[in-house]
């Protein structure tokens, strides 16, 4: 076989290059492994590290800037190609070039992006793109330092006075329940909470924490619920109604073992179920009352 030379650089041409005309790293210049923009720019939040390239937020692995310029440009930038599933990629970021902003933080550096093919690691390429980072509020930190934006309500209510500290231990235990949710999902939070005559109203992010807290209350306390809605608005993107979810729990004003005298019989709380009050009175007569009863009835309870 005769010797053949590169067209472009004159370097001899051996079996693993991949064109008839040029030697490997000729070609490769002529025809890169993959192409991106020599810019890119995106948005993340100032508070919680969301980016967004234009209205949809992404929550990254970890609050840490290189992770989330790693995730942005894996978003927005590489998505395609890896989708393939073809070349291996790798990230790094060139300290030299980071230039920070007055309030140190990092708005403009460049990245090298490296990709080998997976059944030719001969066939490789770097690309360096300059990145500028855009610092904003996305919208669910911009409510909730605003602290009046709610989706639903959640009316706590006890039946008088002497239930105040039940809703004080309630509120206490929502309290650390929520926070746990918040730490794993930043949309999830009570924005604001209101004094009322026999409870507080707790106005929170989300119809779905109002369901969290039903269920999560509903293994520690037995509760009439009532539920309702309100029509707030209209989204026209999506051709919906908006409402706005309002949920009243009243805590039942009973326990085991309690005794109430009905009818001028004492009778004992011998057993609660999902929506009955089992009673049992002195001479074993058994009585079986919804939960509204010892709301709509003026009862005497015994010590």
């Amino acid at each position: 076989m005769p010797n053949r030379f590169c067209a472009i650089c004159g370097k001899k041409i051996g079996e693993p290059d991949p064109h008839y005309g040029m030697c490997l790293n000729c070609y490769l210049k002529e025809n890169p492994l993959f192409e991106v923009p020599d810019k890119f720019s995106f948005n993340i939040c100032i508070d919680c590290g969301s980016f967004s390239k234009k209205d949809m937020w992404i929550e990254p692995e970890r609050n840490e800037i290189f992770i989330i310029i790693e995730q942005a440009l894996q978003r927005h930038i590489l998505k395609t190609l890896l989708k393939k599933n073809t070349i291996d990629f790798s990230i790094s970021l060139d300290e030299s070039s980071f230039i920070f902003s007055s309030k140190d933080l990092l708005v403009s550096l460049e990245v090298s992006i490296h990709g080998v093919l997976r059944k030719d690691l001969n066939i490789k390429h770097t690309q360096i793109i300059k990145v500028n980072l855009n610092y904003v509020l996305c919208k669910n930190c911009t409510n909730l330092r605003g602290g009046n934006y709610y989706l639903s309500v959640i009316q706590l209510r006890v039946k008088d006075e002497e239930q105040f500290g039940l809703i004080k231990k309630v509120l206490e235990q929502i309290n650390e329940y929520v926070e746990s949710l918040f730490k794993k999902n930043h949309k999830q939070y009570i924005s604001k909470m209101e004094d009322q005559k026999y409870g507080l109203d707790l106005y929170l992010s989300t119809n779905e924490l109002m369901n969290y807290l039903i269920k999560f209350l509903k293994l520690k306390y037995h509760f009439l619920l009532k539920r309702s809605k309100k029509l707030v608005g209209r989204d026209s993107q999506r051709g919906k109604n908006l409402y706005r979810f309002k949920s009243l729990i009243k805590f039942l004003p009973v326990s085991i073992n309690d005794v109430f005298s009905i009818e001028d019989l004492n009778f004992r709380v011998e057993s609660i179920t999902k929506n009955k009050v089992i009673l049992r009175g002195e001479n074993n007569t058994k009585l079986i009352k919804d939960y509204s009863y010892f709301f709509n009835k003026k009862l005497k309870k015994n010590d």
